[in-house]
């Protein structure tokens, strides 16, 4: 027995020796590693933030009480975590991508294996994708479009893929009480996971907006990186705020943790918005193509564009089952009108469903009456079906602008410069033709008056929005605008005064044809100002305009602004004719006339503007 104990070899009754955790922490000092720009990823500290803080606020995501502000104690609550307690206190899934980074930096001095967390064992990630939801003006949540990403694997159909998304979790449905708070910080905002389906059905066909997917460079081996630190965000939160801390920005973390070395969190500026993310990640290489996925809205309008208008009062005959579909299959009809028609209505019956204007037993008869139908006329061709991709996001111009003027106002020429920080305004045709939109956050505007000789601040909005969605057969949104901030206005002595406005509108836009949207918006306002009689006035008005696309480059806007206030008992109106000619991606030149009256007093502002976007 003695000489068959001594063939089996010794490792098979060798016992590793103990790791001592307090050398561990000693070595992890010696080495830095709590400096590390990985380490700091990992935590949500952008390399340029001094001295360290995490933007995660979830005590229950440190290990340690001062792991939020304090490194190094997070690093050493790691290492005597794993390396000095017993197995059934270790939470490894829960701190997999930390306990593998710091595993992985000192495996030349752990005798140990590393430990195995089941839940990342069985996880087989390939292919990582950046998906870009549109902008969503009807929801101030949603202005900016939306982010997230999505984790695929090999064995999957793409919408079959995990959505990882991070988003506020907020406590009002009030949309001005959700951005305030949003602005604020006010929500806590979770990262979350999701079926890729789940998403495109509620941005897609419930909200109706297009969605473009990013595939992105990342290896198998980064990809599956990004997901170990997946694992440790589920359940913990950070404070949201709408305009820097968002739903963009916080995903750069993960795309840091796939790629070390990658830096895109630290070039944040007082913004960032969708498309800044998308961009970051264009200049660092993780995207090189696009693929768009119109949304049912979309669809709905590419049928209709196809259809006379006699069809698609057949279209709505059939969606609203005043047409029996075998009846509508006798007509007199081309075989491709019948397709396209059908195809419509069956999108129009989902949109109905979507927004819960159809229900469950007046959906599946129609629906499925429809496709009954509808397989009887074959296949058809692509182009029936064919949806126009609108410009691809990243080829507009960039968030912030800036913008130098010169104009007269009666006769008394001045100049004036401003900057805005986010977005864009209804000029622009970089993003739409078809709709009107407008986003402009803390715009200042400055103005030298040549015959006064002074310098005065002429505007400063903090938010301005203008949705104009068109309406058609089948979709009837509602168009708005909200506006808040300060403005020099003439009162009713002629004078300039400023003012602090408050303002909003709600109406309908329709498109007069492809390249031309009219829009009708009742408007409320408040306005204080030392040039009021009681210095305060309550009004009502009107804000009605055309707005034409003559060709991609040149957008202009013939619009008219009324309004009777009260109690000071004064009629406002303006007229203008605006222009905007793009030079190229980042440089505009604007042409506008405009003429303003208050009661007695008018006057006429011609002004000629050069816009630079960063």
């Amino acid at each position: 027995m003695l000489v068959l104990a001594a063939l089996i070899p010794a490792p098979r009754f060798a016992k590793a020796a103990d790791v001592d955790t307090e050398q561990l922490v000693h070595i992890a000092r010696n080495r830095r590693l709590s400096e590390a720009p990985y380490w700091r990823t990992l935590l949500h500290c952008p390399q340029n933030i001094r001295p360290y803080q995490s933007y995660i606020d979830d005590p229950a995501f440190f290990l340690a009480e001062t792991g939020q502000t304090d490194a190094d104690a997070e690093l050493t609550a790691l290492i005597r975590t794993f390396w000095g307690a017993t197995p059934s206190e270790r939470p490894i899934c829960r701190f997999i991508a930390r306990y593998t980074w710091v595993y992985e930096q000192l495996a030349d001095v752990i005798d140990t294996p590393p430990l195995v967390c089941e839940e990342a064992e069985r996880l087989e990630p390939s292919s990582a994708s950046l998906v870009f939801p549109t902008y969503h003006l009807n929801n101030p949540a949603s202005m900016f479009g939306h982010t997230f990403l999505t984790i695929e694997s090999d064995y999957q159909t793409p919408v079959l893929a995990d959505a990882i998304n991070y988003a506020a979790m907020p406590d009002s449905h009030n949309p001005i009480s959700y951005m305030f708070k949003g602005i604020a910080g006010s929500f806590k905002g979770y990262y979350s996971i999701l079926p890729y389906y789940k998403k495109i059905q509620e941005y897609g066909d419930m909200a109706q907006r297009d969605i473009w997917e990013y595939p992105l460079t990342l290896t198998p081996e980064e990809t599956r990186r990004m997901v170990l630190h997946i694992l440790e965000l589920k359940e913990s939160y950070s404070y949201y705020y709408f305009f820097d801390k968002n739903c963009s920005y916080m995903l750069q973390f993960l795309l840091e943790t796939a790629r070390p070395g990658l830096s895109l969190t630290h070039e944040k500026g007082l913004t960032v918005i969708p498309i800044d993310t998308i961009k970051a990640m264009q200049k660092a290489g993780l995207i090189t193509e696009a693929r768009y996925r119109p949304s049912i809205g979309s669809r709905i309008q590419a049928g209709i564009g196809r259809l006379s208008h006699t069809e698609i009062g057949l279209a709505q005959d059939l969606s609203d089952g005043t047409l029996d579909p075998k009846a509508f299959l006798a007509m007199d009809l081309p075989e491709k009108t019948k397709r396209i028609t059908l195809d419509l209505v069956s999108d129009v019956a989902r949109y109905r469903r979507a927004k819960g204007k159809l229900s469950q037993a007046a959906f599946r008869p129609l629906f499925l009456g429809t496709l009954k139908a509808r397989k009887n006329l074959g296949k058809g061709t692509p182009d029936e079906k064919a949806v126009e991709a609108p410009p691809e996001p990243t080829t507009g111009h960039d968030a912030a602008r800036i913008s130098a003027t010169i104009g007269t106002r009666d006769g008394d020429s001045f100049e004036e410069f401003a900057i805005t920080p986010a977005f864009t305004n209804l000029l622009n045709t970089d993003y739409t033709k078809r709709e009107g939109i407008q986003i402009e956050f803390l715009h200042a505007r400055a103005r030298f008056d040549n015959d006064k000789g002074d310098l005065n601040l002429q505007a400063f909005t903090l938010l301005d929005i203008l949705s104009l969605s068109p309406r058609n057969a089948f979709i009837r949104p509602l168009s708005w605008t909200f506006h808040a901030g300060y403005e020099k206005r003439m009162t009713a002595t002629g004078a300039l005064k400023g003012a602090y406005s408050l303002s909003a509108a709600t109406g309908m836009a329709w498109n007069l044809s492809d390249e031309s949207l009219f829009f009708f918006l009742p408007e409320a306002e408040l306005l204080a100002s030392d040039g009021l009689d009681k210095g305060a006035a309550l009004g009502a008005g009107l804000y009605s305009g055309v707005l034409l696309s003559p060709t991609d480059r040149w957008r202009m806007l013939l619009s008219g602004h009324l309004a009777r206030r009260l109690p000071d008992d004064t009629t406002e109106s303006r007229l203008a004719f605006e222009n905007n000619l793009t030079l190229n991606r980042n440089n505009r030149i604007g042409l506008s006339l405009s003429r303003t009256d208050v009661d007695s007093h008018h006057a006429w502002e011609t002004a000629l503007s050069w816009h630079h976007y960063f």
